[in-house]
């Protein structure tokens, strides 16, 4: 399996984060936030010494999440979602990254059902200039965004399939928006599946949180097994999202190791 970690689920300090991947025996990374920003928008500093840990430790960069489209359609920040867009293609291509995590759109009280061709046509716009670079799209499933039912994602998957347009697995998103196990969607979304976000939730609106592996309410050890055995070779991300952070993204990676190595041994 390929197993990673987002880096900011060790730390924003991207030199200590990267500095505890190593030391983790991580050599897959996912970027996303860093104290100077949301990828593309690092320091020079800062894509300087990724440049330099790449080649001293053998990293590879799984996947950016630039924070495309996680905004409302009617907000400032939707049109300037392809412009920085673009400036992530770039960084991508520097850095031999093969897919970018994007969204499918905040939903808001404004919105009518009509919006819904809005919402593809921006992200089939994405999905197509990041095609004609090599690059893979995956649209993460969003508590909140125009993506985070099970219907919701097969639609969104099924009108945008011509265009390339794959999934970052989040069982834990899915959980929170639904309050449903993984085998709510995993089943129909599979095909598309290419990068998994780990994390674990439990609760359901105001009480909802997330926590670490083994305390939440998702079948990790079901969901893990499902993986190794349909499509080994798939991303599997660590994402704690629970606090403390770095002792919980210890435990997730303890469970994470276990989990798989159980799988693997049948």
């Amino acid at each position: 399996m390929n197993l990673g970690i987002v880096t900011d689920e060790l730390s924003v300090n991207l030199p200590f984060a990267l500095g505890a991947s190593a030391a983790l025996g991580l050599k897959r990374i996912e970027i996303r936030g860093t104290s100077t920003g949301r990828v593309p928008f690092l320091s020079d500093d800062e894509k300087e010494l990724l440049e330099d840990m790449i080649d001293d430790y053998e990293f590879k960069i799984s996947a950016i999440s630039p924070g495309t489209f996680k905004c409302k359609l009617r907000s400032a920040q939707f049109k300037d979602q392809l412009k920085n867009f673009e400036k992530a293609l770039d960084f991508a291509e520097e850095f031999e990254v093969p897919k970018i995590i994007i969204f499918a759109v905040e939903r808001s009280p404004e919105d009518t059902p009509d919006d819904y061709e809005t919402i593809i046509e921006a992200v089939g716009e994405a999905t197509l200039l990041a095609n004609k670079r090599g690059i893979i799209i995956a649209a993460e499933n969003e508590h909140g965004c125009w993506n985070d039912t099970p219907e919701s994602i097969v639609r969104l998957h099924n009108d945008l399939a011509p265009t390339g347009l794959k999934l970052n697995w989040d069982p834990g998103n899915f959980h929170a928006a639904c309050g449903l196990d993984y085998t709510g969607g995993y089943e129909l979304l599979k095909e598309y599946i290419v990068n998994v976000h780990i994390k674990d939730s439990r609760g359901q609106g105001k009480a909802h949180r997330f926590v670490a592996l083994g305390e939440g309410e998702i079948n990790w050890q079901a969901q893990i097994a499902d993986l190794v055995r349909d499509m080994p070779g798939v991303d599997m991300t660590i994402e704690t999202h629970a606090w403390p952070l770095l002792e919980n993204t210890m435990t997730n990676l303890k469970v994470v190791n276990e989990l798989i190595r159980s799988a693997q041994n049948g």
